[in-house]
């Protein structure tokens, strides 16, 4: 090994010792691995405090990132910063040290790779409607959310192939507006429809001076009108095809299947059609657990420039079935002191954990999982007093399979995480 090489140069290499050291205490990812979305907010460097750069907004955080299998994973892994400086991603570390990260038992049924992708979002606006691939559920536990917020999910009523099509021609008419105004008038056209389009009362007058200046003739402002009009009824009934679920900060909101609805179909459970946000911009700040996986896009809500559209593939990922608004909602339950479990499913275990200055929370010994903190500061370490790290708001991290049992303790002021387990559980 040449004398100059990094810490992340000797892992990839293969340096069992290092990876060993490692494989012992908590993995902390940057906290910056921040993605920009048209409906971000500004919301997440306060949050993780950090300054934010000027004139950009985020919409995501991959908090911990590492399944290459996923086209976002890959593209935002987890970077790691190493006693020296140097830097590695998660993925390329487990893809050379999983045995002794996520240990062997958990290779063999998962492969190399922690097969959850959770983010944090700054839902800002109106996200798209879409679906997941069978299989791929949900949860959205809420940090924040401005009075009134809502979301979309799951179908108020029984709908058929005739709303999908009602989207399919909403999404022509979107693509000759574009034609007629030139494809250089995308963010234009966006800062001028989308607060037109989310007021249910709009009409096409209101923005006849402001286009037919643009457009040049009054007939083609009569095809914009009609096309207008066309697509701010569909953009209504999309969304009113949808529940609309209030939100505040707490709520855990489980996107999946009603359990009379999987016993019907007999499909795997999976995530309902939704579309996060509202149009009234009322911002919703969260922490989403899922699995790595395709989305589905099945309207996007006119948003230009415009971005891909699946109508028939998220068609077909849907139940059409319709469901409650009640039934999405968690109560979490109290497993044991400073412990409650509100998400306990095939595919991840989720757990809030309490600690305080009066009350220390023991996690017992289990296989790879994470940790996220979503208030307070907090330190982990074994029963001997051995710290395995800390962990302040806005921070996640990466509990490697041989950490083994160990206790949070918080601060005097009370800390909240979210721990996310995959099978095999341990009770």
């Amino acid at each position: 090994m040449p004398p100059d090489s990094t810490i992340a140069d000797r892992l990839l290499e293969g340096d069992r010792s290092i990876a060993g050291e490692l494989a012992t205490g908590l993995l902390k990812p940057r906290r910056d691995n921040f993605v920009e979305r048209p409906w971000g907010g500004n919301r997440l460097c306060a949050f993780k405090n950090l300054e934010a750069p000027a004139g950009r907004t985020f919409g995501e955080s991959f908090e911990i990132s590492a399944d290459d299998s996923d086209d976002e994973a890959r593209l935002h892994p987890s970077v790691l910063e190493l006693a020296d400086g140097s830097t590695i991603t998660l993925p390329a570390l487990l893809a050379v040290h999983a045995d002794a990260l996520l240990g062997e038992d958990f290779v063999r049924r998962y492969g190399r790779r922690f097969p959850l992708l959770p983010k944090l979002l700054d839902v800002a606006e109106l996200l798209s409607v879409q679906a997941h691939p069978p299989g791929n559920t949900e949860v959205y536990v809420i940090v924040d959310a401005e009075p009134g917020a809502t979301i979309r999910l799951g179908f108020a009523a029984d709908v058929d192939a005739e709303w999908a099509a009602k989207l399919g021609v909403g999404r022509g008419h979107q693509r000759r507006l574009l034609q007629l105004f030139g494809a250089d008038s995308a963010d234009e056209l966006q800062a001028l429809l989308a607060p037109w389009f989310a007021r249910r009362t709009a009409a096409p007058a209101e923005l006849s001076s402001v286009l037919r200046a643009r457009l040049g003739d009054a007939l083609g402002w009569r095809e914009v009108s009609n096309r207008l009009a066309a697509l701010h009824e569909t953009y209504w009934a999309a969304l009113d095809a949808l529940n609309a679920v209030p939100v505040k900060a707490g709520d855990v909101v489980y996107n999946a299947n009603p359990a009379r609805v999987t016993a019907a179909t007999g499909k795997p459970t999976s995530a309902e059609v939704h579309a996060l946000g509202n149009p009234e911009r009322r911002g919703v700040f969260a922490l989403e657990i899922r699995r790595p996986g395709t989305t589905f896009r099945a309207w996007d809500n006119v948003r230009f420039p415009l971005r891909n559209v699946d109508i028939e593939e998220a068609l077909r990922a849907m139940s059409l079935t319709a469901t409650r608004a009640e039934e999405f909602m968690v109560e979490p339950k109290l497993v044991r002191p400073g412990v409650r479990r509100s998400v306990d499913c095939e595919y991840f275990r989720i757990e809030h954990l309490s600690p305080s200055g009066k009350l220390a929370v023991g996690v017992p010994a289990s296989g790879p999982h994470c940790l996220h903190a979503l208030a307070g500061r907090v330190r982990a370490e074994r029963g001997d007093g051995t710290e395995l790290g800390t962990l302040e708001r806005g921070e996640s991290a990466f509990v490697p399979a041989c950490v083994g049992a160990y206790r949070l303790l918080a601060d005097d002021v009370p800390a909240d995480v979210v721990k996310v387990t995959v099978p095999p559980y341990v009770d």
